[in-house]
């Protein structure tokens, strides 16, 4: 891909006039060079002049240039008045693309057509000169947008009210807290009259009053037409506010279409790599595969062995083995023993605790007054929760086997590592089953 082939192409014409597209991205690529030092390439400052002094170039000779592709072969074409949101992992491509549509970033091959006034809610306050006032930089990042001065002079009051900086606003901007920084930066760009909302991350920009302005500001401009483009891991916003889901994966688009399609196939994906994150994380730890399945952990075990747990397993309700689930699921924890010789005084247990350290929950067989059998050689134990009932979070699961007196035989801590994901927000702890009923009529969750 040559940099000859890139083309940008901005207008400003009123993208109302006419057919054709606000935002059109042909062929769009976009390639970064790296050069990776070996570590006999790192040299001091007195080697390097005597090289220099020599003719000899070492530390260069010793660097491998390769090459990184931010965006590639990407084609995506936008009509007026739409919303689009681009979600996908960190490192996808999404912000480069932003970059590339404002002309921060160069194409390296393809083009882009870009019609209309941007706002670009990407760096806010970028560009700001921290010895300048917020009315200095007001009116230099008013032309910066575009705006001449006698638009800049008719929305000044507009921008620092809507900043909440009327107080402040002749004060050096090296004085500005970052939340005064940053809703400076918000309230000039939302007032350039965009044609094209770029939204990246945003709404970080004050506390909780303000952040509300700002979406209800942002819901103002695609009422009245204007086109929104938005980057977020808020999978809730790009599904309230937007027309159309774009994800991205490794530069490229891997699905786009309804956002409540996409988000969902996008989700589905995260827990995928996250199981099987986590279930290196358990293989690691353990060291080994369990002959019955499941995991054998080493690490934070103890106890005297006369009865050994030889694996662990977390299944779901299907019997599959699973490391990520939803609060509606159920789960098993499946362990499998051997005893070494005959035991009457046996317990069992599990335990679940929380990434921070918190003890959620926890049973054995004689708490919960289950009568063993008198157990000999090898055997498996299943501990069953129809509904797992957890809120979102990152948990561990303890498992134990010991005298009723507390004495261990083995005790494994921290056997397995799941996670919770949920559309929900709840917090607290355990995701209730619960109901509203208002005015007599049962409402559903």
């Amino acid at each position: 891909m040559s940099p000859g082939n890139a083309a940008i192409e901005r207008s400003t014409v009123d993208p109302s006039q006419g057919v054709g597209y606000v935002v059109d991205i042909v062929g769009l690529s976009k390639v970064f060079k790296r050069r990776t030092h070996s570590l006999n390439g790192y040299t001091t400052f007195k080697q390097s002049l005597l090289a220099r002094l020599r003719g000899t170039r070492k530390s260069e000779a010793c660097a491998a240039e390769s090459v990184t592709v931010g965006i590639n072969d990407l084609t995506i074409r936008i009509p007026r008045g739409a919303s689009v949101g681009l979600i996908g992992r960190n490192g996808s491509g999404k912000s480069t693309f932003l970059k590339l549509i404002t002309g921060i970033y160069k194409p390296t091959s393809g083009s882009v057509n870009v019609k209309g006034r941007i706002a670009a809610l990407i760096e806010l306050g970028a560009g700001f000169h921290p010895d300048f006032t917020g009315r200095e930089n007001l009116i230099l990042a008013g032309i910066m947008h575009g705006l001449s001065r006698e638009e800049i002079s008719d929305r000044f009051d507009d921008i620092v009210k809507f900043a909440e900086l009327e107080q402040v606003i002749d004060d050096p901007v090296r004085t500005y807290s970052s939340g005064m920084f940053m809703r400076l930066g918000f309230s000039i760009a939302i007032h350039t009259d965009p044609d094209i909302l770029l939204v990246d991350e945003v709404l970080a920009v004050g506390d909780a009053g303000f952040v509300a302005k700002c979406k209800d500001r942002i819901a103002e401009l695609r009422r009245a037409g204007k086109t929104l483009i938005l980057v977020t891991h808020d999978l809730d916003a790009v599904e309230r506010w937007c027309d159309e889901a774009i994800w991205l994966h490794q530069g490229v688009v891997k699905d786009r279409g309804n956002p409540r399609r996409v988000i969902d196939a996008y989700r589905s994906f995260i827990e995928v790599q996250e199981e099987g994150s986590l279930l290196t994380q358990d293989g690691a730890e353990a060291g080994s595969s369990a002959p019955h399945g499941g995991v054998q952990p080493q690490a934070k075990r103890w106890g005297s062995r006369e009865v050994e747990i030889t694996s662990v397993s977390l299944l779901d309700w299907n019997g599959i083995e699973k490391r990520v689930l939803h609060p509606e699921d159920g789960a098993r924890i499946r362990l499998a023993y051997k005893v070494n010789s005959s035991f009457h005084d046996v317990v069992f247990g599990v335990g679940i605790t929380r990434a921070d350290g918190l003890s959620v929950f926890g049973t054995n067989t004689e708490i919960d007054r289950v009568k063993l059998p008198a157990i000999a050689g090898v055997g498996m134990v299943e501990f069953e929760l129809p509904r797992i009932g957890l809120v979102e979070g990152t948990y561990t699961f303890d498992v134990a086997v010991h005298r009723a007196d507390g004495y261990p035989y083995d005790y494994h801590k921290d056997a397995i590592h799941f996670s919770i994901r949920s559309e929900r927000k709840e917090v607290g702890v355990s995701s209730l089953n619960r109901a509203w009923v208002v005015d007599g009529v049962r409402c559903a969750c």
